[in-house]
């Protein structure tokens, strides 16, 4: 899901009058880090200061989980929507807001999004808005991850030889315990003639330690395992191999 539903319903509060929305920018870090118990704040700041209603600043914080809607944690720049968690505050004023999170829990990794109200007075009209943010993705390990980078552990698992027997062969690779979420895994084949296949990856998954874990998987016809030296996996975040493992097709069952 994406904030389609929250634009909607702001296009709807909001009087436009030709102004160009670019006029207004809000800024937010793209992504932050925080271990399980710790303390992490996501910095909002806006082009020009937020409409002021009596002394409460027009500025909400939203949370959006994979798959879910977007849901309002703060409103008026500190108050919180009911039922969230006291762990939530928001401050700020003027131009720079802050969301704190205290004691964050591996359940609050999601995107959040701060949204502004404007309210645009020139000579020739009166124009509302309300204005997001980017989204900054708050990642959530234990606390041993923020040594470094956790490396995840890889495990290329062969195909079966009753697979072989119905012309194809799929090569898994399963790759636990990793931070942050950016790895990425390819393959490299190893063999004599002309080998084709395809690559497809499994969604991330956050474990209940805040470690990420995830799967790549080779397919190609069994004429063309059988012509296959060698098959590795390689796990690499950004231009760095830093992990790799290997599966030599002699050492897997035979059609």
């Amino acid at each position: 899901m994406t904030l389609i539903c929250i634009l909607i319903w702001t296009l709807l509060c909001c009087c436009f009058t030709g102004k160009s929305r670019g006029q207004i920018t809000v800024t937010q870090p793209g992504a932050v880090s925080s271990a399980v118990g710790a303390t992490v704040s996501i910095k909002c700041t806006t082009s020009q200061n937020v409409y002021v209603s009596g002394s409460a600043h027009c500025l909400a914080w939203y949370q959006q989980k994979a798959g879910e809607t977007p849901k309002r944690l703060i409103y008026y720049t500190s108050s919180r929507q009911s039922g969230i968690p006291a762990r939530f505050t928001g401050s700020g004023s003027n131009s720079d807001f802050t969301l704190t999170i205290s004691g964050v829990q591996a359940e609050d990794a999601a995107v959040y999004y701060c949204q502004s109200f404007h309210w645009l007075n020139s000579q020739d009209f009166v124009s509302l808005w309300y204005t997001f943010g980017g989204g900054t993705r708050l990642q959530v390990g234990t606390d041993w991850c923020f040594l470094g980078d956790a490396r995840p552990a890889l495990k290329v698992l062969g195909p079966s030889s009753e697979e072989l027997k119905q012309g194809k062969a799929t090569v898994m690779c399963v790759a636990n315990k990793g931070f942050p979420s950016d790895w990425s895994l390819s393959w490299k084949v190893d063999g004599s003639g002309s080998i084709s296949w395809e690559e497809s990856r499994s969604p991330v998954v956050q474990e209940n330690d805040g470690l990420y874990s995830w799967s790549s998987t080779l397919r190609l016809p069994a004429d063309h395992w059988m012509k296959v030296g060698s098959v590795t996996c390689e796990a690499t975040q950004g231009s760095h191999t830093v992990a790799s493992e290997p599966l030599m097709r002699d050492q897997c069952p035979q059609s």
